[in-house]
Formats: C-alpha cells, structure tokens, sequence
C-alpha cells in the first residue's frame, strides 16, 4: 500500500474510532532534506501514525511532543539536521539541512485529508495554502478544483490570489510566508495486456500511487483477482473507447494484432508516454502498417514513442522488467533524466 493510501486509510480508522488527529505536514526546507514540502504523517491520539517527513530521524520526536506543542493552535517546528548542530538532539545524520514541520489538528487536518481523498477517489485537484509565520502559522485556505472554499481562517486577498494561480499552473509554490500546495490526483497508468508480466508492473505502480487500468481481450487473463492493486480492470473495445486523461500507457500484450489496433488509437492522443514492449523491429513494422491511416510518418510515430519501454538496469525476469518500466516512467512523468544520482553534473 502506497504512504498516501496509508494515511487515508489510518485516518478512515480514527475517524470510525473515534480517535482525535495530528498532521505533520513539511510546508519548507532549507539545504539538503530527506523529504519534500509536502510530505505528511498522520497520527492518533491512540498511538497510530502513517506516512513519514524525514529519513526516519524526525518521526518518533515529533509524535512524542506533537499533542502539546498543538494544544493551543497551530505550531511551526524547525528542525536542523546540520552535523554541529548546537541543540540538545540531534536529527539525521548530518544531511546538511532545515526542514520546517507544521503541526495541526482540529477542522484544518481534517479538510487537509478529504482534499487528499478528493485527489484519489475523485481525480480532482485541490489547493492547500499554509502560513509558515512561526507567530501565526496554520493552514488559512484550501479551494477545490472549481475554486469553492471549503476551507477558510482569514485569508486574506493574497493568500486567495496565490491559491487561484496554483490551480491555474498546475504548480505548488512558495511565496514570502505561504506555502502553497497543489493536490494534484496521481499519474494515471492504462496497461494493454494482463499476462504475468503485467502483474509486477500494477504492483509498482499502485506503490508509486499512480491510478493503474487493465485493459486486455484474454477474459482468462484480464481478472479482477488477478489485479488486486489496479483501479479498474476492461477489455480493450472498453478501455479504448473510454480513454480520459491517462498521462502514460505502456502496451504489452503479446498480441501483434491487438498491439496494432491500440497503436493506432493512442497515437492520436496527446498522452505524455507511450511505451511498447518488445523489440523496436517488430514496433517499427506496426507502425509502417498504420501510419498511413493517422496521416503521420513512420518517423513522427517512432518518435512519440518509448520501445523498447524501460531503462536498461539488467535483468530479465517479469520484476525486473517491471522495475525498468516504472522507472522510465517515473522519470519522463517528473521530466528528469534518468542518470546516476553519483554522476557529475556539468554545467
């Protein structure tokens, strides 16, 4: 289960519990940090928490002082994990950082959390604005996806203004003491083929909290129990024909004729990846058979076009395959290189 789907699902329980909550939420760092603004933890007055805002060295310091640091509003807590680090404990192991926790609980978390939910279930966005002002710290606003307040505690016109551009750019940004988050639903996956290569990939991607669909003829193959982690499971007249605002799809199927019939409909979208699986002689043999038909060239198909899918890491078992495709899409889905973190980088 992905670190989202733990907190929705830790604060469903509470909430049946009866059990009060605390958000931990990184609203801004400063150098080198484990964790990005944004990242959450969840905890319960019982004990529980769910997600995480560090490597691991801030959790247990954080839920052991949370409830009394929040007890009368809102709290900024800053935390240097610097190696001469002059307080009394010192957290991580010298990443050479600040990171900045708000602490909060009352109606802010909880509408914090349906907008999470809305992102997920819903597929819609949601915009978090939060004062990082260590005298009046706080979430002050968060819209929906049509711009409705559902949350305020005095705005102001600038807060309101920073929260409209956000859902306007699709973009989370700071801006003097606002940090202003963008709850965007996850990427979205369609994968043509249900064999048991495919299930390794739903698995991986349903971790990565991306929203995954099935799509695959073989009525023996393409199971609901066979795919347990994917949103939907269809066939492909269903899924083809209902195709939304999916940013990747990777074909592997097997099928030359089922490959060839989803080609020609995906390359008339505008999805950010398209990957096939299987060696680029037997694509470019596709795709010379329907070019024509979309009016494009062999080579501005080629070109839209991930095949072989995947990073070349080694290894040829359905989990590492699985592995390479994920990875490839985690990179082009982020608009980064896929390079060694080790490598120089050249200016």
């Amino acid at each position: 289960m992905s670190e989202l789907r733990r907190i929705l699902d830790l604060w469903k329980r509470a909430s049946a519990e009866g059990d009060e909550i605390c958000l931990a939420t990184v609203v801004a760092i400063e150098g080198s940090a484990y964790r990005r603004p944004g990242a959450r933890m969840l905890l319960t007055s019982s004990g529980q928490r769910a997600g995480t805002v560090s490597g691991g060295c801030l959790e247990a310091e954080i839920a052991k002082k949370a409830w009394w640091l929040t007890e009368g509003g809102p709290s900024i807590q800053r935390y240097s994990s610097f190696f001469d680090d002059d307080g009394d404990m010192p957290y991580g192991l010298g990443c050479g950082g600040t990171v900045l926790v708000l602490l909060e609980r009352g109606e802010a978390d909880a509408q914090h959390l349906k907008a999470l939910r809305r992102s997920v279930e819903d597929r819609t966005e949601s915009v978090i604005v939060c004062s990082t002002d260590k005298d009046s710290p706080g979430t002050v606003l968060i819209l929906n996806h049509s711009e409705h307040t559902v949350y305020e505690r005095d705005p102001g016109p600038e807060a309101t203004r920073l929260a409209q551009e956000a859902l306007r750019t699709g973009r989370s940004a700071h801006s003097g003491t606002y940090f202003v988050e963008l709850i965007a639903p996850p990427p979205s996956l369609i994968l043509f083929g249900a064999g048991d290569d495919a299930q390794p990939l739903v698995e991986f991607a349903s971790t990565l909290d991306w929203h995954v669909t099935v799509a695959d003829d073989r009525s023996n193959l393409a199971r609901v129990e066979r795919f347990p982690h994917a949103a939907a499971v269809q066939n492909l007249e269903t899924a083809l024909a209902q195709l939304g605002p999916e940013t990747a799809a990777v074909i592997m199927s097997h099928s030359y004729e089922q490959d060839r019939k989803i080609l020609r409909v995906l390359l008339a979208t505008d999805m950010k990846y398209i990957g096939v699986l299987g060696p680029r002689r037997r694509t470019e043999r596709l795709i010379g058979e329907i070019a024509p038909a979309l009016q494009l060239t062999p080579a501005e198909c080629m070109a839209r076009l991930h095949t072989p899918v995947g990073l070349d890491l080694g290894g040829h078992s359905p989990a590492s395959i699985a592995l390479a495709i994920a990875a490839e899409l985690q990179a082009v889905l982020s608009g980064r290189e896929a390079r060694k973190l080790s490598a120089p980088v050249h200016a």
